[in-house]
């Protein structure tokens, strides 16, 4: 007997006690082992999801160190998968691939959402992630909106993970000013100039900040209020 582990042909002589002998040959072929390989996303972006991993197809047989025996296995957790590949020369191969588990992006939008009519503001969500699509169709991190609505956003990882967060945006209609007393007065006199109670803030050109003045001098009297 003889060990080999080398392609070729292999002769032998052997005689007997006669010295009589006979001669015959083998060839021994060394087949290829086969090519493992697994295909599909190794990453997972949250809790839940799932990724199909495949070996290549048409060997005899499969075995994943998750104990399927088919080409392909689903899973849904972060880890090593493992597979032996067997092919019609009863040669083996095997190979494996890591799954991990990627961190969602952070998707929170700031910005004012209340606004006055005839203002704008900036809505934001951080940056640094691989893209960003709005509801709007821009596609930068920031936006700039002045009407009332929901505002929302996708935000892409580089590692293909995804969230989406939303924003309502409010426009208020502007307080309704008006200023109620009497408009003529005689020498000497005062009238009390008033504007309805219940605003934030007054503001008078005369500098005060009351939502009634007295005023005894002829001329136009301006005042800003302010809601809530």
């Amino acid at each position: 007997c003889i060990t080999v582990n080398t392609l070729g042909i292999y002769i032998l002589t052997i005689v007997d006690l006669f010295g009589c002998s006979s001669t015959c040959s083998v060839e021994v072929i060394v087949n290829a082992a086969p090519v493992c390989s697994i295909t599909g996303d190794l990453s997972l972006c949250q809790v839940g999801q799932t990724t199909e991993l495949c070996a290549p197809l048409g060997y005899v047989s499969y075995l994943w160190n998750t104990g399927a025996i088919t080409n392909c296995i689903t899973v849904g957790l972060a880890g090593v998968y493992t597979v032996t590949v067997i092919d019609l020369n009863g040669c083996s191969s095997t190979c494996s691939a890591t799954v991990i588990l990627s961190p969602m992006p952070v998707c929170t939008i700031t910005g004012d959402l209340l606004l006055c009519e005839g203002e704008t503001t900036q809505l934001c969500v951080p940056p640094g992630a691989a893209s960003y699509l709005w509801s709007n169709g821009t596609m930068t991190n920031c936006i700039t909106v002045s009407l009332p609505g929901i505002y929302s956003v996708i935000v892409t990882q580089a590692n293909g993970c995804t969230s989406t967060c939303s924003a309502t945006v409010v426009v208020n209609l502007p307080p309704v000013c008006s200023i109620a007393g009497d408009l003529s007065i005689c020498t000497g006199q005062s009238t009390l100039l008033c504007a309805p109670v219940g605003f934030a803030s007054y503001l008078w050109n005369t500098g005060a900040t009351t939502n009634c003045i007295m005023a005894s001098v002829s001329g136009v009297y301006t005042l800003t209020v302010t809601d809530l």
